[in-house]
């Protein structure tokens, strides 16, 4: 079988910090020594193994990153849910590795050298430095991909002799062993796999054996296949703290980027998003963004996204963020005008309503529909933006049953009737409205369409068993 390696050896370097025009490198707090380094910072002399206080010493200006086990994991985790649209076998190798088993998907992308482009367009599209090697074996791809030489080859026998000139340095044998074997004058794999397999277990110890054995594929090497989760979560750990929502913008963007690829590989829209910002010394804050018919671009979700985070204050730094988008939904159908000339040019009514509900809040941008009832305040109510008040089909069969509404009603209603002791001309009415009997509100009022000594046509009515006129609205 054909396996991949893809080794990231900057993976917390290249997730924290991808854009970083200055020298940026990061330090195991363990023992004070650069692991990971971008460019700049290799210009500036600094390399890899080098002593904390050597390397301020050659550069002032370096940014210095403490080294994050957990960080890389869920960043490892979070590839593998990504790639696992164009790989299915993805076994995660912690902190900064992946097995890709190739054999099935070769065919699937139509040629080896298609389905490598396909996974080293995604890494790039993501700024990750990576090493991708080819191997007949899990193992024997690994090794190959942290050798001299990377090859990236299907053929098996090409692979095989690339591993016998592989120097022992290039193993996970402990460097005790190494020594020894170079004592021996063993340097490179080749003196070790021209020993038949039962001498190399009668000469060295079983580690050194099983090594050797699951290399080239005499014993078998069983990993452990990533299951991705139904849903989307994305996390960054920022490599400086953020005071302001402007600044958060371009990661935020980062990770609608992701959302949006994750989404349109599945042909799926989400309705809202939530993200959690990390303050230093507080609780997260968690803020809920929706869209009112379901999006997957990331350009719709920039804005709603940014005005959400301009009505919430930051009280204190943020040092992370993460992104979630729980429920998928069919992306639904759409129709346009093929001869309207204004085609894409105006605003959606959905995305108006989500424009508007990041600008002012949720609970804030409401619409009105028809209720079953003629008391002139209730025969309005409050719904959610864009909501139908009932089913398609239960709404066909109930038309027929409803009175038709009545033709002119006022655009202004007032919430209290107000007394009115001046003329009025009357211009149309009654109407009478007997109702609300069956709640304990009962209503019984002649309405009229009148105009008062101003010349605004009002709505008013007069009760039987009350005196005089009373206001209930002005027409537009």
């Amino acid at each position: 079988m054909l396996w991949l390696y893809l080794w990231l050896p900057r993976l917390q370097l290249d997730t924290q910090a991808p854009d970083d025009p200055g020298p940026v490198a990061v330090v195991d707090e363990r023992d004070n020594r650069v692991v990971q380094m971008n460019e700049p910072a290799s210009r500036e002399g600094i390399t890899l193994g080098m002593g904390l206080a050597t390397a301020a010493a050659l550069c002032r200006d370096v940014q210095l990153l403490p080294y994050q086990s957990a960080l890389e994991i869920r960043r490892l985790e979070e590839l593998a849910h990504g790639l696992y649209d164009i790989s299915g076998d993805i076994s995660p190798d912690p902190p900064c590795g992946l097995w890709l088993g190739a054999s099935r998907m070769v065919k699937y992308h139509n040629g080896f050298d298609n389905y490598c482009k396909k996974i080293k367009h995604f890494l790039s599209c993501r700024k990750l430095s990576m090493q991708v090697a080819s191997g007949f074996t899990p193992l024997a791809a690994k090794l190959l991909a942290h050798s001299p030489e990377v090859p990236l080859d299907p053929c098996p026998e090409k692979l095989r002799q690339v591993i016998r000139d592989c120097p022992l340095s290039a193993t996970e044998l402990p460097e005790q062993t190494q020594t020894h074997l170079q004592r021996l004058g063993i340097k490179t794999l080749d003196g070790l796999l021209v020993i038949p397999p039962k001498d190399l277990s009668r000469r060295f110890d079983r580690p050194l054996a099983e090594y050797v054995g699951r290399l080239v594929g005499h014993l078998p090497h069983p990993l452990p296949f990533y299951q991705p989760p139904d849903y989307f979560r994305q996390h960054r750990e920022l490599p400086s703290e953020l005071e302001s929502s402007d600044q958060l913008a371009p990661w935020v963007k980062r990770l609608l980027d992701e959302l949006e690829a994750f989404l349109h590989h599945r042909d799926r829209v989400v309705e809202r998003v939530e993200l959690a910002l990390q303050l230093r010394n507080l609780d997260p804050l968690s803020l809920t963004i929706g869209a009112a018919r379901g999006e997957s671009r990331a350009e719709r979700w920039q804005p709603l996204v940014q005005l959400t985070l301009e009505r919430h204050p930051l009280e204190a730094p943020v040092c992370g963020l993460t992104l979630t988008a729980r429920t998928l939904l069919p992306r639904p159908g759409q129709s346009e005008d093929l001869l309207n000339e204004r085609h894409g040019a105006a605003m959606a009514p959905a995305q108006l309503v989500a424009l508007l509900q990041a600008r002012l809040g949720a609970d804030r941008v409401r619409s009105l529909r028809v209720a079953e009832d003629f008391r002139p305040l209730r025969a309005n109510i409050e719904s959610c933006p864009l909501e139908s008040s009932k089913p398609p089909s239960k709404r066909r069969s109930d038309d027929a049953a409803q009175p038709a509404p009545p033709a002119l009603r006022p655009a202004f209603l007032l919430a209290d009737p107000q007394v009115y002791s001046q003329p009025l001309e009357i211009i149309e009415g009654p109407e009478r409205i007997t109702t609300g009997w069956w709640d304990g509100e009962p209503q019984v009022r002649d309405y009229y369409i009148v105009r008062n000594a101003q010349g605004q046509w009002c709505w008013a009515f007069r009760e039987p068993n009350r005196p005089g006129w009373f206001l209930q609205g002005y027409f537009a």
